[in-house]
């Protein structure tokens, strides 16, 4: 969940998300659209035109200056918000020089083979920034994390000059760690996702989809049935399916909220099938994950992301190296890997710094808590 924290597991539901959305109907919700039917083993996205006014609600959040303001224009015309494009503008230019653009291309060289077009990002958090900038080609994206849902922000509260400066300070709160650092903390979090007049991990998301360069389509409410197939929903209290154009190819993601501890998995109905489902022949990848993999307590998830995934890209928050068989992977190691941050002390694997040692290849990006950062990428045989 790209977190510094102590993880509790009372209160979760997490959902991971099937391929699909199964039998679903046309749906309204504020300023969005409606996602189409789509199958597990083959996916079809449904072609969808952008949605001007998720863009320019997108674009206030974000700093930049959209296309056609529309019926925008005094939102836009506000100095608060000229000020927080300044600031994000300088923000997003270090960030640009930082990660964006040696992450994209370190992805360009280091390219790692895929066997679908599915990224499974569980621990993600609204982290669309590092999935992005890694992770590009890919049509559909399934993310999981403990933030709510949230919902779209509301065009009457865009418009209201009396609460510019509650929304604008609030969003940069919600992104400037996932910025400045590679995670997001959850001390934080809890305080920044609850605002009642910008609610949730979907705001984040716009904003850094927007920054990113992609066109939102759609944004619907969806949830899953017992059998594992996500269904639509009358709310986002579950999850959400966001469309959205790159480079004229529609694609989708999914997110969803909650618990993915086996106490998750195991008390609720079709939640370990859809995580089985999405992540068969996936790329998975995994970033500031507190080491829950690491835990008993999540042994079950942490086995699907082993036994299903085609490759895995990771710091060493995730699937501990003893339980990759040599045998079963092509394993390339980045950057450095000394210990873990002192928080996480216990979690230092010797059997990876001796495997490491030596075989580094250059990392000149942030990736999760470390510094100087380590990541490997393992790809099935």
């Amino acid at each position: 969940m790209n977190k510094i924290s102590a993880f509790v597991l009372s209160g979760l539901f997490v959902t991971a998300c099937g391929s699909s959305v199964k039998n679903e109907k046309t749906t309204s919700t504020e300023n969005a659209s409606a996602n189409s039917q789509t199958s597990a083993s083959s996916p079809e996205i449904k072609i969808e035109s952008s949605n001007s006014e998720l863009n320019n609600i997108a674009s206030f959040l974000s700093g930049t200056t959209p296309i056609s303001v529309g019926d925008f224009s005094t939102a836009f015309d506000s100095p608060s918000w000229k000020s927080h494009q300044a600031t994000l503008n300088s923000a997003w230019e270090k960030a640009l020089i930082e990660k964006i653009n040696p992450m994209r291309e370190w992805s360009k060289t280091e390219k790692i083979s895929k066997k679908s077009e599915t990224l499974f990002y569980p621990f993600s958090g609204a982290d669309f920034l590092h999935l992005y900038s890694a992770n590009q080609d890919y049509s559909t994206y399934y993310l999981f994390g403990l933030e709510p849902v949230g919902e779209i922000p509301k065009k009457e509260n865009i418009l209201n000059p009396s609460l510019t400066s509650n929304i604008l300070s609030t969003i940069y709160k919600s992104v400037d760690e996932n910025l400045q650092q590679s995670f997001f903390h959850t001390k934080y979090m809890a305080l920044e996702f609850n605002n009642p007049i910008l609610k949730g991990a979907i705001p984040v998301f716009m904003f850094f989809m927007n920054r990113m360069g992609v066109e939102l389509t759609s944004i619907s409410p969806i949830a899953f049935d017992e059998r594992g197939e996500i269904i639509p929903a009358k709310d986002f209290s579950k999850g959400v399916r966001i469309g959205f154009i790159d480079n004229s190819k529609n694609k989708e993601l999914y997110y969803f909220s909650g618990d993915i501890s086996n106490v998750g998995m195991n008390a609720t109905p079709g939640l370990k099938n859809m995580v089985n489902r999405i992540s068969i022949g996936a790329s998975t990848m995994i970033k500031s994950a507190s080491y829950l993999c690491h835990s008993p307590q999540f042994s079950i998830i942490k086995d699907l992301i082993i036994s299903n995934s085609y490759s895995i890209m990771q710091d060493d928050t995730g699937v501990p190296y003893k339980f990759y068989d040599q045998s079963k992977w092509n394993i390339r190691h980045y950057g450095a890997y000394t210990q873990p941050i002192t928080v996480f002390a216990s979690r230092l694997q010797p059997d990876l710094k001796s495997a490491v040692a030596g075989k580094e290849k250059p990392l000149n990006f942030r990736y999760g808590y470390n510094t100087p950062p380590n990541l490997m990428v393992s790809v099935r045989k």
